[in-house]
């Protein structure tokens, strides 16, 4: 039978190695506690440090979303306030038409109240013109300069935003979902201005017009000049399509937001479930931690008891 001779050498360097070991084992617990991190370098842990990676990404795209639509719920609220004030203008303008009608409402009375509803058509323009932040709402693509502005003539009220379906402004709430977040001007409070289109001195001016500022500018005009009830009445009539105009766009602006605030929550709801997963990744279980440090100061007092009763002195010891 072989035997191996155990040296004092072999026996030294054995217990060097599991004191340092020890020691190693232990100093990497207390940099897990000091930092709360499971690992520094993904070579250590490379299946959570994926997960990690892949946490922070989706992350990241959670964050661009929620930051859309708190944008996105900002504009359709404001438009949402605004086009309640122009509602409330528009019911305004029907009591001062039906007042205009009533038997006892002479020449002078009317041109009085075409005169206020020259007010609430100035409350309606300065309505279209409504900023958020340094953003024009209602100008649909043209969010820079003021989409309405006066005509040619006095009172009119011409719209310089874009339209003709070139309106939209969408932002992405979730991948590959995308909503409009803004109402073009000239869909919610119209237009009325006379304008020369061909730039030809010899062809008339055409007037164009349509929605609530056509109506409302029309009703003012008929009001403080011919009169005519017929007509009135027949603005009246148009004063209640653009009335439901307007609440429908109201409606709709009201399930947008709703589609958006639902949205907002799925978002919410992931982020707390992979926040909580990339948690489970790289964050230290701290009691377990802890739990660790002490059994690996323990072993590491044990090692060094072992070593002092192995390594016994040599006559080296006694040399000076």
């Amino acid at each position: 039978m072989d035997y191996q001779r155990i040296t004092n050498s072999y026996m030294s360097n054995s217990v060097l190695g599991n004191i340092t070991a020890n020691r190693d084992l232990l100093v990497e617990l207390q940099e897990k506690i000091a930092s709360g991190k499971e690992f520094k370098r993904a070579s250590e842990d490379v299946f959570s440090a994926m997960t990690v990676i892949n946490s922070n990404s989706s992350l990241n795209k959670i964050e661009t979303y929620l930051k859309n639509i708190d944008m996105a719920r900002s504009e359709i609220e404001t438009a949402d306030s605004i086009i309640l004030t122009a509602i409330d203008s528009i019911q305004r303008a029907r009591e001062l038409t039906i007042q205009s009608l009533n038997a006892t409402s002479g020449s002078d009375e009317k041109k009085l109240i075409g005169a206020e509803i020259e007010q609430l058509i100035e409350q309606i323009k300065s309505l279209g013109n409504t900023q958020l932040g340094s953003k024009y709402l209602f100008g649909g693509q043209n969010t820079s300069t003021p989409p309405f502005t006066d005509g040619i003539n006095p009172g009119e009220v011409q719209y310089n935003g874009s339209g003709d379906g070139s309106a939209e402004r969408q932002v992405e709430i979730a991948k590959g979902v995308t909503v409009t977040v803004n109402v073009a001007g000239d869909e919610v409070f119209g237009y009325y201005y006379t304008g020369d289109h061909d730039d030809n001195p010899l062809t008339p001016d055409t007037t164009e017009g349509q929605g609530l500022l056509y109506t409302m500018i029309t009703l003012a005009e008929e009001l403080k000049g011919g009169q005519d009830e017929a007509v009135i009445r027949q603005r009246l009539d148009d004063l209640d399509n653009d009335l439901d105009g307007l609440l429908e766009i109201q409606s709709s602006l009201g399930g947008l937001l709703e589609r958006v605030e639902v949205t907002e929550n799925i978002h919410l709801d992931n982020e707390i479930s992979i926040t909580d997963t990339k948690s489970k990744a790289q964050d230290v279980d701290f009691a377990k931690a802890i739990s660790d440090l002490s059994f690996q100061e323990s072993a590491l007092q044990a090692s060094l008891k072992v070593g002092s009763a192995i390594i016994q002195p040599s006559l080296l010891n006694y040399l000076r």
